[in-house]
């Protein structure tokens, strides 16, 4: 079974002057979409939701549906995404740098076949906290 990262939020539905919905998250604001009808502005907003997430440490908690105020013409919605797919289809950039290390250290890393990169961007990591 695949590892999954589900998470969920509510969401304010707005019909708007152009025939289209605007989708919004109370909890997450910078997660901003539209669509041309009600499933076309979730599935916008299930992307949105999922990029401004993406590499963040801690997420916020969703608020209680019946604590969210809204306007008589937006409805609420509940929008899911999996976190683990939005990882995957994120291209991270990268750039190459050469380092230099004990020969003994590579010769023993080689042999075990340890992927160099990715230990030094794990450590970066560690070290800086991300």
């Amino acid at each position: 079974m695949k590892n999954i990262n589900l998470v969920t939020y509510p969401a304010l539905l707005t019909p708007d002057e152009n025939n289209t919905f605007d989708i919004e998250f109370v909890d997450v604001p910078e997660a901003l979409s539209f669509g041309n009808s009600i499933n076309d502005a979730v599935v916008h907003g299930q992307e949105a939701l999922g990029l401004a997430l993406y590499g963040r440490k801690t997420l916020p908690e969703a608020t209680i549906i019946d604590d969210i105020q809204k306007n008589d013409n937006q409805t609420i919605v509940i929008v899911s995404v999996d976190l683990n797919i939005v990882k995957s289809q994120v291209k991270e950039v990268t750039i190459r740098k050469n380092v230099t290390v004990p020969a003994d250290l590579a010769e023993q890393a080689q042999a075990q076949g340890i992927n160099f990169s990715a230990t030094l961007s794990d450590a970066l990591r560690e070290k800086l906290g991300v």
